[in-house]
């Protein structure tokens, strides 16, 4: 244990300032605090209860004071730590650890100033997320566990477990991340811990951030973008070792085999029986890297030739309402990649012990209105698996017991979440168009408009850093929340031309089969 060296010519001992464990009963407030809401979270009381990490500053209340009712008993008003203070009552503390200021006790004027100073925005700078995840990694490295960080932080065990993981970050990849312009959380940073020292997959995952895409969107995507990519080369790399040729994109002259198949009497589309044929190749369409698609280039050798398109023969240009070929496969992967992650979300939501105030007006207006979602799914909404993971309790009497009217409002938007959620997501098949007001899904676009502008712009803004980061929704999710198509996740003013491509890959097929 280090000592204090005791012959230390320039460390002095200063005059009418004593460090003092002193009863909490002999505490009150600075009756001049100008302090309104002392703002006491349960995170706050957690830390303070595992350790006092800073001491209160006290001065003794002047013996001409007049003293209210039930004030008798109080010998020091805390002038620095007030918020410390409530939370130890409300915790009911014995004592705190105080440094009595007698250099202060007649300095009216300097203790409103001191007051201002030390609860100054601009004086007081918190560490960002970055600092904030080295500070947890370095003390676990130095031997605080996990729980202890979160017993002496407040903190979550989520959090806990985040902010170490994003300790871990090489600075290569903290200076990328800092590079983006985006308010970053422990969580959020946690999510790169897998792409570490990966600058071409941080490259992507900046350039969607810079299109306004939430982070944990944007790291799925590109997660699952290069999970894509590696199939597709796999593929790629297999069917060149069978032989076969595989090209950018489909030849001119070149038909599919599946097209063959309904033009010539007989014909096997097949690959496998076309391996010996010099027109065999296949390509991939932009939007699906993992299915090639195979055609020929010498279709006059299974006895049909292609006709010669004239201008009245090329097909009429898209309606501007359709929605291209490439929109609707980003927007299938798109609808079940944001639905994953929203769910997440809503189990960290529900792990809330009081309601946020928007709750109980929303959940009335759910029972009240009935939209088709909970009509449809309430009464199954607890046979649900969504129902576990957002905590549902198993023992209803037992989580009624002593549960406040606020916690009566969570267990009812767990059911509420629950049946949006599945009608969203899990219902079927089908579940892949609620983005889609032109087509069949087993809740409609507006119910999915509904429960998106509840989540993102009234039940988001309750909610803070100090408890759960607000929800950010993906492109996708954000088009159904302002009424507007969905034109995939790229922002429209880098997309021109896509959409015409897309539609061009997928359109001279159909040319060719309306001709013959």
């Amino acid at each position: 244990m280090s000592t204090v060296p005791a012959d230390l010519p320039d460390v002095v001992a200063p005059e009418n300032l004593l460090l003092r464990r002193i009863p909490l009963k002999y505490l009150t407030h600075f009756p001049d605090n100008v302090r309104e809401d002392y703002g006491i979270t349960a995170a706050f009381c957690k830390s303070l209860l595992a350790k006092q990490q800073v001491v209160l500053t006290a001065i003794p209340i002047p013996d001409d004071y007049e003293r209210q009712e039930g004030e008798q008993d109080f010998l020091f008003w805390v002038t620095k730590g007030n918020r410390r203070l409530e939370a130890a009552r409300k915790l009911q503390l014995d004592s705190m650890l105080c440094l009595i200021d007698l250099t202060t006790a007649g300095d009216k004027a300097g203790l409103f100033i001191d007051q201002l100073v030390e609860n100054d925005g601009d004086f007081r700078l918190p560490l960002s997320a970055f600092e904030q995840a080295q500070a947890l990694f370095q003390a676990h490295q130095a031997g605080a566990s996990r729980t202890e960080l979160r017993q002496r932080t407040g903190r979550t065990k989520q959090q806990i477990t985040a902010g170490i993981e994003a300790g871990k970050l090489s600075e290569q990849t903290r200076r990328a991340a800092r590079a983006m312009d985006y308010a970053w959380t422990l969580d959020d940073i946690a999510l790169l811990a897998e792409f570490d020292g990966n600058e071409t997959a941080l490259a992507k995952i900046q350039q969607r951030v810079d299109w306004g895409q939430p982070v944990a969107y944007a790291v799925e995507t590109v997660r699952d973008e290069l999970a894509a990519q590696a199939a597709h080369d796999k593929i790629v790399a297999e069917l060149e070792q069978t032989g076969v040729r595989v090209t950018d994109s489909r030849p001119p002259e070149a038909l599919l085999l599946d097209s063959l198949a309904g033009l010539v009497e007989g014909f096997d589309p097949d690959p496998a029986t076309h391996a010996s044929c010099p027109g065999h190749g296949a390509f991939f369409f932009s939007y699906d890297k993992t299915r090639p698609q195979y055609y020929c280039t010498t279709p006059g050798e299974h006895s049909y030739a292609p006709p010669t398109l004239t201008p009245l023969s090329r097909p009429a240009e898209p309606q501007s309402d359709a929605t291209p070929r490439r929109i609707v496969i980003e927007g299938r992967n798109a609808w079940p990649r944001a639905g994953a992650l929203r769910q997440q979300w809503l189990a960290e939501f529900f792990q809330r012990k009081t309601a946020p105030k928007p709750v109980l007006p929303f959940v009335t207006r759910m029972l009240l209105n009935m939209p088709g979602p909970v009509r449809n799914q309430l009464t199954t909404a607890q046979t649900s698996p969504l129902y576990a993971e957002f905590s549902g309790p198993t023992e209803l009497d037992k989580a009624l017991e002593g549960a406040s009217m606020g916690q009566q409002a969570m267990l009812l938007l767990r059911l509420i979440a629950v049946a949006f959620e599945h009608q969203m997501t899990k219902a079927g098949p089908d579940c892949k168009n609620t983005w889609r007001p032109d087509r069949y899904s087993p809740c409609s676009t507006e119910d999915a408009a509904l429960w998106l502008r509840f989540l993102v712009n009234t039940l988001g803004p309750e909610l803070g850093p100090r408890t759960l980061q607000p929800y950010q929704p993906a492109p996708i999710e954000r088009a159904l929340i302002n009424g507007t198509p969905y034109r995939g996740d790229m922002p429209a003013e880098l997309d021109e031309g896509e959409g015409d491509q897309a539609t061009d890959e997928a359109g001279p097929e159909h040319v060719q089969d309306e001709a013959a």
